[in-house]
């Protein structure tokens, strides 16, 4: 496959963890919205998470940022993919090879925390409660 059509392919998304089943909304790059020196998702996360309750793909009675989240970009300026996540699914080397592939994401993808995306468990303790 020639490198444009492969680098068509890759692509950006917001993703969550949900009863241990990884669930993504991508955007192929070459439909990503810029976002500074980034091209992201057009989509962000609630507006995700709204469709897919109405739709039954995620439980309606769940907020959006209950379960563990993240996003993918692309860093315009450097060339390069960033995983940014909730430390749950960071700590899972399975989830994040999962997301790379789904995302079609080429080595050296940076894999980091972001203190945006963090769960109730990890704010509040193991079973969520405030």
């Amino acid at each position: 496959m020639k490198k444009e059509n492969r680098q068509r392919l890759r692509c950006v998304g917001v993703f969550w963890l949900v009863d241990g089943r990884l669930i993504i909304d991508k955007t192929p790059l070459v439909q990503a919205e810029r976002y500074g020196n980034h091209l992201t998702n057009p989509r962000n996360h609630s507006e995700v998470w709204e469709q897919w309750q109405k739709t039954g793909k995620v439980p309606g009675e769940l907020e959006y940022d209950r379960e563990p989240r993240g996003r993918v970009t692309f860093d315009r300026t450097r060339g390069s993919f960033t995983i940014l996540a909730d430390e749950c699914i960071l700590e899972r080397r399975r989830l994040i090879a999962r997301i790379k592939s789904e995302l079609n994401l080429p080595r050296g993808t940076r894999v980091a925390p972001d203190s945006h995306y963090r769960c109730y468990a990890c704010l509040y303790g193991i079973d969520g409660e405030e």
